[in-house]
């Protein structure tokens, strides 16, 4: 008889795009209700595409992405899109990290990455960066949000737009990465 067909594609565990996202488990805060609340957080639990972003509060180039990934975050959140929202340092205490993403009003899950073993293990080598990753765990795009970090009126390629774009149509993401900045 002939084997049987895996319900999802079997990629080899990695960090390039077309792997499957390293397993790791955490804990993350859901700090959208009037109760915050700590979570149990499985990068391989995951019920729909999840938009990892490493983002820092001293980092310029993150504060120039600030209303951009906010505005992402709450739109796609609608539409069926998880953001996951790190922050890989133990220089800034945890409660500057939480009103840092209140103030910037990101919707989705507040990570602590404090020792920064989730930014390592995804090999994240600067912030901001993001990471899609469909519900079945593949890694469909990483790098840089878009072209123009300093004025959102010049951007020509909204590269994290458009890979969200692709996955919610069901298409495949033509641009899997963009340059970093800063």
């Amino acid at each position: 008889p002939a084997p049987a067909t895996p319900s999802q594609p079997e990629r080899e565990i990695g960090t390039a795009v077309g792997k499957t996202i390293p397993h790791f488990t955490v804990e993350a805060h859901d700090l959208s209700g009037d109760e915050p609340r700590v979570v149990q957080f499985d990068s391989h639990a995951r019920e729909r595409t999840t938009v990892y972003v490493f983002m820092s509060k001293t980092c310029p180039w993150c504060d120039l992405y600030e209303d951009r990934l906010a505005e992402m975050s709450s739109t796609y959140g609608e539409k069926g899109v998880d953001f996951v929202t790190v922050y890989p340092t133990r220089a800034t205490p945890v409660e500057q990290k939480i009103a840092h993403f209140k103030k910037a009003e990101f919707a989705g899950l507040f990570l602590d990455d404090v020792d920064a073993r989730v930014a390592a293990q995804l090999k994240i080598t600067k912030t901001p960066e993001v990471m899609v990753v469909k519900k079945d765990g593949e890694i469909v795009f990483r790098g840089g949000i878009d072209d123009s970090p300093q004025n959102v009126e010049s951007v020509e390629r909204a590269y994290l737009k458009d890979a969200i774009d692709a996955v919610l149509a069901g298409k495949q993401v033509e641009t899997t990465g963009a340059p970093l900045y800063g």
